[in-house]
């Protein structure tokens, strides 16, 4: 473990790893929607769950307007879970939440690692 702490001594590493991470951040998450968006359109309750989404409201404006878009948002995933939208909708939307879980757990992790060797190369005054 003090290798690991060791080499983000080094600004290349550190600066490559950082990289990394923001790649892990964001990449994921753009070639999830895409795989999303391109197979949720196979079945008709995928189609109407589109449109409804489309037609849901977007997030601006006060907070009170805001309560409203997150209403929205659980509805939406209420009738997925319920299988309004069919099983194929319900299917991949399991999957995008196994997925998200994951991600979220890797970035923790991977940002977990920077965060503690920098706490451990800290110079102390």
């Amino acid at each position: 473990m003090d290798a690991i702490a060791h080499a983000f001594l080094d600004p290349t590493v550190r600066g490559w790893y950082l990289i990394g991470c923001l790649a892990l951040l964001l990449l994921p998450m753009m070639a999830l929607a895409v795989w999303f968006h391109r197979g949720i359109r196979h079945s008709p309750g995928g189609r109407a769950l589109m449109q409804r989404q489309r037609g849901a409201r977007t997030c601006a404006g006060d907070a009170r307007r805001r309560r409203l878009h997150a209403g929205d948002g659980a509805s939406i995933m209420r009738d997925i879970n319920a299988g309004r939208y069919g099983q194929h909708a319900k299917a991949m939307m399991t999957r995008v939440y196994w997925f998200t879980g994951a991600w979220v757990v890797v970035n923790a992790i991977a940002f977990g690692i920077l965060i503690w060797a920098d706490e451990i190369n800290r110079v102390v005054d």
